[in-house]
């Protein structure tokens, strides 16, 4: 139904008796809700959200059809709604350029974002990469294309992830095509990438410096990656007699250090640990994935193990530094379990399982394979051998909980890891 059905009045009613009872809730006391009730209410707001942002966007289409900005001498319809709503007029130029194609061309998109079943950034993220699809795209294809993407968000893949399976959309439609239109959209973002990179610094006179940086996301990626894994070190070790220690002054343990603070003190080490005679290959250590035959005819992505997708051109000149390791599918094998002769999983035991999995084991975990560490589900400590099979990537968080016997840890069979807390009886 589009407003265009609805008089003016009765649109009107409807969204004052639903502001309303959006009051009426927010007069429960939070504090009253079980958790059952905040994770539905938590939705269920999500989806009210995504539907009344896709009406306001149907009425601010609507008073473009009628150029309601004239009747007040505004400079189009976009200044004329900023007024209005207290918002500005790029937003709402954004958010008619937005509602026009979602009303002439997507209409899967737009009735599930009716629906309340996606949001506005992932509404956007679809609507872009539909409208990067190459010209021989069919009108066809493109539908297909689109409905694959929908699908994907309407399963809770978030925007982040959609842009990426984004470069993929047409895999279902035509796999050659999808595999050139992959390539030639990371070669596009890639050369904009470096065109828009800058670096400023700003001498605060106090002994601190700041500074602000845009820079393409292969290296932000690199840097991201040192920075995690400096940190967040493994905070248990033994002492000289081989009982265990717990360094309490680390950055997050014994120090109320944030988030920001803890990534400022990495960058800091980063910097002191520079090399000072000279700069040769990269540094940071990163596993690139490809096929065999993307590499030779520089077609589809490389994937790194921090989840982006590179063009294979990037691939091939990163394959030249020491801080790369190519994991080229179909190629040649390394020897990979070690059984009982170490306790940790190797870097070639890592790399098999990179191929494995993109992010954390853990269910519903999105953080990327290179911030895991790797836990043996059947423990080294009770005689598990230390394989590729007996092996999860869990992030840090997971990795604690793995270990924590207030949880209890499932591994299922698509070889994903399920944590539930263990329920107290009340006596």
């Amino acid at each position: 139904m589009t407003v265009t059905q609805l008089r003016p009045s009765v649109v009107t009613e409807e969204v004052a008796r639903a502001r309303a009872a959006v009051e009426a809730a927010a007069e429960v006391p939070m504090g009253s809700l079980d958790s059952c009730e905040v994770k539905h209410a938590l939705a269920e707001l999500a989806m009210l959200e995504s539907q009344v942002t896709s009406l306001k966007l149907a009425v601010l289409a609507e008073a473009d059809r009628r150029d309601a900005g004239e009747e007040t001498g505004a400079a189009d319809t976009a200044a004329w709604a900023a007024k209005l709503t207290g918002s500005t007029r790029g937003v709402m130029s954004g958010g008619l350029w937005l509602v026009r194609l979602l009303q002439e061309r997507y209409g899967a998109t737009r009735e599930a974002f009716a629906a309340g079943g996606i949001g506005v950034d992932q509404v956007k993220v679809i609507v872009k990469a539909a409208e990067r699809l190459p010209a021989v795209v069919t009108e066809q294809q493109r539908v297909e294309a689109e409905a694959v993407l929908v699908a994907k968000a309407v399963e809770g893949m978030n925007a982040r992830r959609l842009r990426q399976a984004a470069r993929r959309m047409l895999d279902k439609v035509n796999k050659e095509l999808a595999d050139q239109h992959e390539a030639d959209q990371l070669d596009e973002d890639e050369q904009r990438a470096q065109i828009e990179t800058w670096l400023t610094m700003h001498d605060n006179g106090d002994g601190t410096v700041a500074g602000r940086f845009v820079i393409p996301e292969l290296q932000a990626q690199m840097l991201r990656t040192a920075l995690e894994r400096l940190s967040a070190p493994r905070r248990h070790s033994v002492n000289k007699d081989g009982q265990p220690v717990e360094d309490e002054t680390l950055p997050g343990d014994g120090m109320s250090l944030n988030w920001s603070e803890r990534l400022g003190a990495a960058f800091t080490e980063l910097l002191e640990h520079l090399p000072s005679d000279g700069h040769g290959a990269v540094n940071a250590t990163l596993l690139v994935h490809i096929g065999y035959r993307h590499l030779l005819d520089r077609v589809g992505s490389a994937r790194l193990d921090t989840g982006i997708h590179i063009s294979p051109g990037q691939a091939r000149r990163l394959a030249c530094g020491a801080g790369i390791v190519p994991v080229v599918l179909g190629g040649g094998s390394e020897v990979l379990d070690l059984g009982r002769l170490k306790r940790l999983h190797t870097p070639a035991q890592r790399r098999a399982l990179s191929v494995r999995y993109d992010a954390c084991a853990a269910e519903g975990c999105d953080r990327p394979f290179a911030w895991c560490e790797i836990h043996h589900p059947d423990a080294w400590a009770d005689g598990g051998v230390t394989s590729v099979d007996n092996g999860r990537p869990l992030c840090g968080h997971h990795h604690h909980r793995a270990h924590d016997n207030r949880y209890t840890v499932t591994y299922l069979a698509n070889g994903e890891v399920r944590f539930r807390r263990r329920r107290v009886r009340r006596r």
